[in-house]
């Protein structure tokens, strides 16, 4: 297959309801999709790339929602979350890390509404604190 030529920046505006506007442009090799809002503020861009799609999403709320399963997979990811994160579920859950794990915090909780807390280490357990308080 031939490469695509470099085109010239064109662009092609469909107006949507409630002052939205779907806008195709079309730059060199990407092509992208972008739609606004009734502001002009983007909401949602998808960038079509030699390296594949790029999704930028832009909203006060932004919801992903689906009945079945949902999957990520990355080379690597970052979470981040200025005023706080919550992760819950109804079942169990699992975190496995083939290398090591670091847990940072102010004030670390570790509590077990029902049964035991087990800690279980191939060497050795090392607690380390100003005083150690048990059965306080």
């Amino acid at each position: 297959m031939a490469p695509r030529k470099k085109a010239s920046a064109m662009a092609r505006v469909i107006d949507l309801e409630e002052g939205r506007r779907l806008v195709l442009t079309r730059e060199g090799n990407s092509d992208r999709i972008t739609v606004t809002g009734p502001d002009g503020g983007v909401r949602l861009t998808i960038t079509l790339t030699d390296r594949g799609p790029v999704l930028h999403l832009e909203g006060a709320c932004i919801t992903i929602e689906t009945d079945g399963d949902l999957s990520i997979s990355a080379g690597s990811l970052a979470l981040n979350a200025r005023d706080g994160i919550s992760l819950s579920t109804g079942g169990d859950a699992a975190v496995k890390v083939e290398g090591d794990l670091s847990i940072r915090a102010r004030t670390h909780t570790i509590e077990a509404e029902l049964g035991d807390v087990n800690v279980r280490a191939n060497d050795d357990v090392r607690i380390e604190g100003e005083r150690i308080l048990m059965n306080c």
